[in-house]
């Protein structure tokens, strides 16, 4: 079952996504569709920090659930964005690692859920 969240859950969980990456607490998983989609629209890691930090609540697809990797407890959130015209798909992650919360990218690539 995928959870909408309403549009104060989203706003709070974006603040929390943004502190994190403002604080540097940010991994970007190098997943290879990830890094393919990157390299395909002349992208960096860096770059790809700056549209997170950018996400709206408008840019809300779906979340939180769960995920799939029982390794690696805690809620999936993902959004929808336009990236210089190609409509992106960006899926994040908050973990805690060594007692701390970080952020984490797992997706970050051209939308193909349309």
């Amino acid at each position: 079952m995928i959870n909408k969240a309403s549009k104060l859950e989203i706003a709070t969980y974006l603040n929390n996504v943004k502190k994190l990456l403002s604080a540097g607490k940010y991994v970007f998983v190098p997943r290879r569709k990830n890094m393919q989609a990157l390299a395909q629209y002349g992208l960096t890691i860096a770059d790809a920090k700056e549209e997170i930090l950018g996400l709206a609540v408008c840019d809300y697809y779906k979340g939180p659930k769960q995920d799939f990797d029982s390794n690696r407890p805690g809620d999936i959130w993902e959004f929808k964005k336009n990236v210089d015209g190609i409509q992106f798909y960006v899926k994040v992650k908050i973990v805690k690692e060594n007692g701390d919360y970080v952020l984490k990218c797992i997706g970050f690539h051209e939308d193909d859920f349309a």
